[in-house]
């Protein structure tokens, strides 16, 4: 009686796990396998190793299983399929399933979806449930994923393919682009597929891109000094952009970097590294449309080298507040001017490159005028005025020079190049007054490219705009339009009072009339905002005269001396300095 009483007990305490096994074994053939045909084995052997891994439950043991089957079959059974897809967003499971699995098991598995046309359809429910448990995974799970990676193209593809297609945590997928990374580094012949994979999990966003830089002091020499298909070029330049564009600040030191630090110093090795490999007579890998859009948004470093004396380094980052810009500086990227020059002469051999960096000098030209005239509201004092005049002067002197607009013979017949780039000086004059005023500085990528439109714009109009006065050579027309900005600036902050304002200038006026009416003005109904040139010719005119009515009369107030004798002080001195920083580079 007592052996059949601890029989039974036996019985009764083993129940529940018989239960579990039970539906386990019923779960594997049933919901995870298709029904065997007749005549086919009913039963498996019951792996009670793997029972004991997946803690004792049904649906991660059927799951690797018949995971198991498939690879070995190079065959999907659908109902497989189907639990998986219905599972990937379990996060307990995906986690357990993963565990148990282990990490190398799960990328041999997702080696043979890359191999196996029957197996392909696992590789999305399979990276999906990698993307589900990843924030829970241990970090030996992590290293062991990418760890002895070397001999096996199609495991490392797999997993490429999961990182891109799926969400995760930074730490997570940036530990494993880093040994990915190293693989197709390391590759006698570059593997395109998972190159083009590993760029596009890097570019998912701007943190993932300037830790791609961080975590390897090596990735950016190595991919602005190497050779690459046009496509994979593409999309180096789009990460670039990401890590040197997107963070901008002062916060941190140099001893603990922000992000906004680490950006201006990704730059500034960027031109160094380009002014080399030109040196070298290499290929560009960077597009020149990238290179010209990281060069606009670092518009006041390009500005200070333009007016530094000598280069003293070679890379560098700048965090000294500069009194000329309004506000606070962010780091600055440092650049040696020959590399610079040496870049944008390559660069601008694209035009709307040129554009790019020229009009994003302009806006920022503006700004630097505007702070002037708002200190010489404050100070009585033309001081800023004149010194941000020398820096303009400087600044587009520089870039007309990489553009091969300074250096032109007399008489001398200008190349096609030359000759596009002259009429998009002209078309830039024409257009200055219309590019908005920025607040914040640096600005994105948009913000750039609708500046760009802007001139483009001008330049395809269908009309020609009449040519500003004595505006015979790119200096002339550069200080037409800096003394089109110059006026926009005073007359924004109230500098022009009484007879010395537009209004009192405006021919034909008698004292009852109203100046906004007047088919001479050239002001906005506040009487303090410029018309841009656009609005100023009339282009339904029926004659020459009729048409730049409002312009001649800008032209006759700027020049005649109604705006008065500090107009004329300020013009003066701002147009000496801006003539002799240009000529610098002439």
């Amino acid at each position: 009686m007592t052996v059949l009483r601890e029989l039974q007990n036996w019985i009764a305490t083993k129940r529940p796990d018989l239960r579990r096994r039970k539906e386990t074994i019923e779960s594997q053939q049933s919901e995870w396998a298709t029904t065997p045909s007749p005549g086919a084995p009913v039963l498996a052997a019951f792996d009670e190793n793997l029972y004991e891994k997946a803690k004792h439950d049904p649906d991660v043991y059927a799951a690797i299983v018949n995971l198991t089957k498939a690879t070995e079959s190079g065959e999907v059974d659908p109902k497989t399929l189907t639990q998986l897809e219905k599972h990937a967003d379990d996060s307990p499971f995906a986690l357990a399933l993963l565990t148990t699995l282990g990490a190398t098991a799960y990328r041999k598995t997702l080696g043979e979806t890359v191999s196996n046309k029957q197996l392909k359809k696992l590789g999305t429910p399979l990276g999906k449930l990698l993307s589900t448990a990843s924030p829970n995974l241990p970090p030996t799970w992590h290293n062991a994923l990418t760890a002895d990676i070397w001999a096996n193209r199609n495991e490392v593809r797999g997993l490429t393919q999961a990182l891109r297609n799926g969400t995760f945590p930074h730490a997570f997928v940036m530990s494993a682009v880093k040994n990915l990374d190293m693989w197709a580094r390391n590759r006698s012949t570059p593997d395109h597929e998972i190159v083009d994979d590993i760029l596009t999990i890097i570019a998912k966003n701007p943190t993932r891109a300037q830790d791609y830089f961080i975590n390897d002091p090596t990735a950016l020499k190595y991919w602005v000094t190497t050779d690459h298909a046009e496509e994979t070029q593409a999309q180096f330049a789009k990460i670039l952009e990401l890590a040197t564009t997107t963070f901008r600040d002062q916060s941190g030191t140099p001893q603990n970097p922000s992000r906004g630090y680490w950006s201006a110093k990704f730059t500034s090795e960027f031109i160094h590294l380009e002014g080399q490999r030109i040196e070298k007579e290499r290929f560009p890998v960077v597009p020149p449309a990238t290179t010209a859009l990281i060069l606009a948004n670092y518009i006041s470093d390009v500005d200070r080298t333009a007016t530094g004396r000598r280069s003293l380094e070679s890379v560098g980052v700048y965090g000294k507040n500069d009194s000329g810009i309004p506000g606070h500086d962010n780091w600055g990227a440092y650049f040696d001017r020959r590399d610079l020059m040496s870049v944008m002469r390559e660069a601008f051999k694209n035009d709307k490159s040129f554009t790019t960096v020229i009009a994003a000098q302009t806006a920022f030209s503006d700004l630097l005028l505007d702070h002037g005239a708002k200190k010489l509201k404050e100070t009585g004092k033309n001081d800023f005025l004149q010194a941000n005049g020398n820096t303009i002067g400087a600044s587009f002197g520089m870039i007309a020079s990489a553009a091969g607009l300074t250096k032109i013979e007399q008489g001398k017949e200008l190349d096609e190049s030359q000759k596009r780039k002259v009429k998009l000086v002209s078309a830039l004059v024409n257009s200055c007054l219309a590019i908005p005023q920025t607040a914040a500085w640096p600005v994105g990528a948009g913000i750039v490219a609708a500046w760009t439109g802007i001139v483009e714009d001008a330049l395809e109009g269908d009309f020609e705009t009449k040519a500003r006065k004595d505006a015979n050579t790119t200096a002339d027309q550069i200080w037409v339009l800096t003394q089109d900005l110059t006026a926009k600036s005073m007359l924004k902050h109230g500098l022009f009072k009484g007879s010395e304002h537009p209004w009192a200038s405006l021919q034909d006026m008698k004292k009852s009339d109203d100046p906004r009416l007047s088919p001479y003005n050239f002001l906005h109904r506040d009487g303090k905002t410029l018309m841009n040139m656009d609005e100023m010719v009339d282009k339904n005119a029926g004659n020459f005269t009729d048409m730049y009515r409002r312009l001649d009369a800008f032209d006759r107030w700027l020049n005649d001396g109604s705006a008065g004798g500090d107009w004329i002080d300020v013009r003066t001195l701002l147009r000496q300095g801006f003539s002799d920083s240009f000529d610098r580079f002439d």
